[in-house]
């Protein structure tokens, strides 16, 4: 049965509002709502005919603390009400997986100091990022798998910049470009969470990320970085996931060594060289599951042995290098779950890249981790307790 939402009734106010069976509500939200003084919570959830947008008369609602839209239709959509966000109780606003366009207001006058979670994600947003964001108090800003575009950081300095911040994912935008400013040094005292992949970000990791101190998640992959790892890395020792793949990145990765919390390292399709460092993963505990893909770059030499004896790798590529033949040994071909090798370099893989082989061969040479999933981002803020124990490629080739 179809309903159509007209009107709530204001002689008797609740605390919540929940909208979250899929029961074929249309028409829009009325503004009416803006007179539920009493009103807490709002959840829109699985309403795929709903149409229209938030109504803008929110002022009066004093108490409310989170409103939550979920898994939408395509007519349901606009931009959030200023109103909103400038409410003093206002602590949460959840925009995630919708059909529909949305957009956030250029200006809010007075953000409210209680926003912690700005959790906007696969939702459609559109334009620029306001500068009012980074003026928050936000805890969690996820904006990844949206339709921003432009500058990806402010231009200009903020003195205020983003004080509160714990986890920053603008991942999957494809339009975002410009630099990595230096002030992401001053994040260092809460920042666990940088995920900032497949955009157009260029220039080089700046030397102030070894600031970062507490950062335990850093990805940039799919972007235009170039330059060096910055020695300033030594400092991240609470890191434990690095993803860099497709940039051009060059230089060596001993600055890894250093990193002792290290279980992911995914720097595939770059420039890097060298050979590769043995301490990696010398510091995890042995119940940690680790990755390590350095396929489609330019190191040399030999695998290190002690790669063989590192508890719970679980993936290790390595293909479309430059390794001397026949550099790994039996006991990496045993210990190891899963290993993709140039067939020169590895005579006891079962699997192995031959470019001159079949297309299927060629098609394991381009095997490469699917980061996002692999390390649970698409749960934003739950991404430690999300991802699944089981390997993720890309279905696209490098």
């Amino acid at each position: 049965m179809h309903a159509s939402i007209m009107h709530y009734p204001l002689h008797h106010c609740h605390s919540y509002l929940n909208h979250a069976v899929k029961n074929n509500l249309t028409g829009t939200l009325p503004p009416e709502l803006g007179h539920l003084i009493d009103l807490a919570d709002i959840l829109v959830e699985q309403q795929e005919h709903l149409s229209g947008s938030l109504p803008p008369m929110m002022p009066n609602l004093t108490l409310i603390d989170s409103v939550s839209i979920l898994f939408n239709g395509p007519d349901f959509g606009g931009e959030i009400p200023k109103s909103l966000l400038e409410l003093p109780s206002f602590t949460y606003l959840t925009i995630k997986q919708n059909a529909g366009s949305w957009s956030l207001p250029d200006n809010v006058d007075r953000i409210s100091p209680n926003i912690t979670n700005l959790d906007l994600s696969t939702s459609g947003f559109r334009g620029t990022i306001p500068r009012w964001i980074y003026e928050s108090n936000v805890v969690v800003l996820d904006l990844a798998f949206n339709e921003f575009q432009g500058p990806i950081f402010p231009e200009d300095e903020i003195i205020d910049f983003l004080p509160r911040i714990e986890l920053l994912s603008y991942h999957g935008n494809r339009h975002l470009y410009g630099t990595l400013p230096d002030a992401l040094g001053r994040l260092g005292g809460t920042l666990k969470v940088l995920a900032l992949g497949n955009n157009q970000i260029g220039g080089s990791v700046p030397e102030s990320i070894g600031n970062l101190s507490n950062l335990e998640l850093l990805s940039l992959d799919d972007n235009a970085m170039t330059g060096t790892l910055p020695s300033s890395m030594t400092s991240m020792t609470s890191l434990r996931h690095l993803v860099l793949s497709s940039n051009s990145f060059h230089g060596s990765v001993t600055v890894l060594e250093s990193m002792k919390n290290l279980t992911s390292v995914l720097i595939h399709s770059n420039e890097f060289s060298g050979t590769l460092p043995g301490g990696i993963f010398g510091g995890v505990s042995s119940d940690s599951s680790l990755y390590l893909d350095v396929g489609n770059n330019r190191f040399s030499g030999d695998i290190p042995t002690s790669y063989g004896n590192v508890p719970n790798l679980t993936f290790f590529g390595a293909a479309r290098n430059n390794f001397n033949d026949n550099t790994v040994n039996n006991i990496t071909c045993d210990n190891v779950e899963f290993t993709i090798m140039d067939c020169s370099a590895c005579s006891c893989c079962n699997v192995c890249c031959d470019p001159s082989d079949d297309l299927s061969s060629r098609e394991i040479c381009d095997f490469h981790m699917d980061s996002f999933r692999l390390l649970g981002l698409e749960c934003g803020p739950w991404w430690m307790y999300c991802n699944e124990p089981q390997t993720y490629y890309d279905v696209d080739p490098v």
